[in-house]
This record gives structure tokens, C-alpha cells and sequence, in this order.
């Protein structure tokens, strides 16, 4: 599929392969107003990942239901791979051998298989809304744990 990115989608693209993959970063955050497309600038820059071969797996953590659904439709027509989806209520995601997006609320029920996946494969992991991960919050002490091994951090935002 050939996506067409706005031209800040396109910077952000360009911003994203230098600071990971020439400057050598695991953290890169982008800001941005709500609806403005960081869904689809976020898996633009996944794409570009696995072209690379920089990565073999994604983890999306997402606010809602709904955010997962809408993640895991632009995820696969992006880059052709198929996603799980994981809320709070489901609850484990097994040895499953693909890229998933699950909600904040889920992360600290998955802590230990999320952990596996970011020790045992090269993964990106993107913080959708990443406030929902607030220190304070309980989401946040497991989303600390759970992505610590994590090869790259690609942060979402349109939150001020």
C-alpha cells in the first residue's frame, strides 16, 4: 500500500529513522494535536522499522477499546501484518507469536508476558496517550516494568 503522509507525518518520519537509527536513541516522542493522525504517522515509522529490520515485534498500549480496534486496522493496512488485541478484560496474551495492542488497564494484568516479549525479541513498543502511564498511577509502575527491555519507545501524545 502506498501511504500517503502529510507533510508533518513526513517529517516525523525522517525525524524518527534519524534519531533511532542513526543518532541511536530508544525514546522518541511525538506531539501532537488530537486527530491530527499520530496513528498513522506511528505506524509509517513501524513500517520503516521492519524495512529496516530493526525490529520483529510491536506492542501498542492504547487507551480504550476502541483506540485497540482503530490500532489494529491502520496496523495492518499500513504494513500488511496482523495485530492482536488485547483489552482488560481478556487478559493474557499467551505465547502468541505476533504484534499486539492492548489498553493501559490490561498492561499490569500482562506484565510478565510483556516483559518476555521485550526481552526475548527486538520490539518496539508505542505509548498511545502515554499520560495514562503517570507515575503515580498504577498503570505506570507496570508499564515501567513491563517495557524496560524494550529495544525502542515510540511515545504518543496530543495531551498537554
Amino acid at each position: 500500500m502506498k501511504l500517503r503522509l502529510r507533510h508533518w507525518q513526513a517529517e516525523a518520519l525522517q525525524k524518527a529513522q534519524k534519531w533511532f537509527l542513526e543518532e541511536g536513541h530508544r525514546n522518541f516522542l511525538l506531539n501532537t494535536a488530537p486527530a491530527s493522525g499520530k496513528t498513522l504517522a506511528a505506524c509509517a515509522i513501524t513500517k520503516m522499522m521492519f524495512d529496516k529490520k530493526k525490529i520483529n515485534r510491536v506492542i501498542v498500549i492504547a487507551p480504550r477499546a476502541e483506540v485497540v480496534n482503530q490500532w489494529s486496522e491502520d496496523f495492518r493496512r499500513v504494513t500488511g501484518r496482523f495485530m492482536g488485541k488485547v483489552t482488560g478484560r481478556d487478559g493474557d496474551i499467551g505465547s502468541l507469536e505476533m504484534d499486539v495492542c492492548a489498553t493501559w488497564a490490561a498492561v499490569q494484568g500482562l506484565q510478565p508476558e510483556l516483559q518476555a516479549v521485550c526481552r526475548t525479541s527486538d520490539t518496539l513498543v508505542i505509548c498511545d496517550e502515554h499520560h495514562h502511564a503517570a507515575v503515580q498511577a498504577a498503570w505506570g509502575t507496570a508499564t515501567d516494568s513491563a517495557f524496560a527491555d524494550a529495544k525502542f519507545c515510540l511515545i504518543l501524545t496530543g495531551t498537554p
